[in-house]
Parts: structure tokens; C-alpha cells; sequence
């Protein structure tokens, strides 16, 4: 999928769910926005993190928020 068509996909999401909770576009996206702010705040600091990882010894670490434990390959 491009990324015109993911963006043309959003707006489709938002435009409907907008018009079936009888809101404008322009408030879902508001509202939207304001869920991202939400869960942004919700979400531990980065070094916070890194910490953690390093004091559980895991070995991988994907910087999207995702925490992943694996034993599939070390470096020594």
C-alpha cells in the first residue's frame, strides 16, 4: 500500500466514523488527535526504558514503543 493510499484510507476511517457519531470530519479528527495525546502521555520516557531493558539483559529492542524479548541470535 502507497502512502497516498493509507492517508486516502485514514480520512475514509475518520469521514465515516465522524458521519455514524453524527460530528463533523473536522471534530473526529480533533478527537482523534486528542486520543494520540492521550496515549502519547501515557507512554514510558525512552531512557526509562532503555534501562529496563538493560536491567532485564534483553538483547533486542525495537524503538516504536514495542518491547520485544528473543533468543534467536547473540553477538558476542
Amino acid at each position: 500500500m502507497t502512502c497516498q493510499a493509507a492517508a486516502a484510507r485514514e480520512r475514509s476511517c475518520v469521514h465515516r466514523l465522524a458521519r455514524d457519531a453524527g460530528i463533523s470530519q473536522a471534530t473526529g479528527y480533533r478527537y482523534l488527535h486528542e486520543g494520540i495525546t492521550v496515549l502519547a502521555g501515557k507512554a514510558p520516557d525512552s531512557l526509562d526504558v532503555l534501562d529496563r531493558c538493560q536491567g532485564e539483559r534483553m538483547t533486542h529492542l525495537v524503538l516504536d514503543g514495542t518491547l520485544i524479548e528473543t533468543d534467536r541470535c547473540r553477538c558476542p
